[in-house]
């Protein structure tokens, strides 16, 4: 079975995550923000009630001894057994938590979503290796053992999720990691399901990333996994797509993979490309 490519525009994306509206209210949750901050007023309509539910939780991990801050969005009741939901584990989660909350609502997603707090000196040091564009890399390897060992055993036990349907997320510097999560193991023992790359800071570790790839390409036909890239037009955007190219070139077995362009900045793109590779990643119907 030969990999699947699915190319897909802006303007090809799935219907059922209600895009429009989940824009909107972002939109207007950002804009509210902003009006706040410089003494504007608030009109405007409240936003609907929320159906699921959210928790904040932190774990401290004896792997590399940092403590992490947890904010956890549980979908409603009707989504069926937590034990059978699908997990997204959000890196940067303190600071796209929101978003990634508003998708979820106006999608209906079935799913918990789980954002990993960080500092900003700590994602410069987990996320990524040593690199040309943010001092103190190297934690990259310890970062995925944690969460590996540590934290999607404690959510699973402790919230819910299904171990064959946990999902990775990341932007920047953690779209980086998820790449890097991606090569770190053998087809057999893939701990995502789901690898969701958002305009990855890739450029700024070229030989690096081309060393992952490139090892497990000597080692490995099949790379079993949904894997979804996305870049920004003003971002990432040539060395993501360069990569890609590379990754289209192995034509790896069982992959299922979608590439997706977006106009606009490096942060700008982002709650289109989370709504986009959410989807993606759990199958919306």
């Amino acid at each position: 079975m030969q990999a699947r490519y699915r190319m897909t525009s802006l303007d090809r994306t799935v219907p059922a995550l209600g895009r429009r509206a989940m824009l909107q209210r972002a939109g207007l949750a950002l804009l509210g923000v902003a009006l706040g901050g410089c003494g504007g007023g608030g009109g405007g309509p409240p936003p609907p009630p929320m159906q699921g539910s959210l928790d904040t939780r932190s774990i401290t991990s004896n792997i590399n001894g940092n403590t992490y801050p947890l904010n956890i969005y549980l979908p409603p009741a009707s989504a069926g057994p937590r034990s059978g939901l699908p997990v997204v584990y959000a890196l940067d989660g303190d600071t796209w938590f929101d978003i990634l909350v508003d998708i979820a609502e106006s999608s209906h997603a079935h799913a918990i979503i789980v954002g990993i707090g960080n500092s900003r000196a700590l994602r410069n040091t987990d996320y990524v290796p040593v690199n040309l564009c943010t001092p103190n890399g190297g934690g990259e390897v310890a970062f995925l053992d944690f969460i590996r060992r540590e934290l999607t055993p404690y959510v699973e036990t402790t919230i819910g999720g299904d171990p064959a349907r946990r999902v990775l997320l990341g932007h920047s510097h953690g779209g980086s990691f998820v790449l890097y999560a991606l090569f770190a193991q053998a087809p057999a023992d893939h701990h995502f399901s789901a690898y969701l790359s958002s305009d990855a800071s890739i450029g700024c570790m070229p030989s690096t990333v081309s060393a992952w790839d490139q090892a497990y390409a000597t080692v490995y036909t099949e790379l079993p996994v949904r894997l979804h890239m996305s870049y920004a037009t003003g971002g990432n955007i040539e060395a993501n797509v360069s990569f890609i190219q590379v990754l289209q070139g192995r034509h790896y077995a069982r992959l299922d993979m979608q590439q997706q362009s977006y106009p606009g900045s490096h942060t700008g793109i982002i709650p289109a490309a989370f709504a986009d590779a959410i989807a993606f990643a759990i199958a919306i119907a």
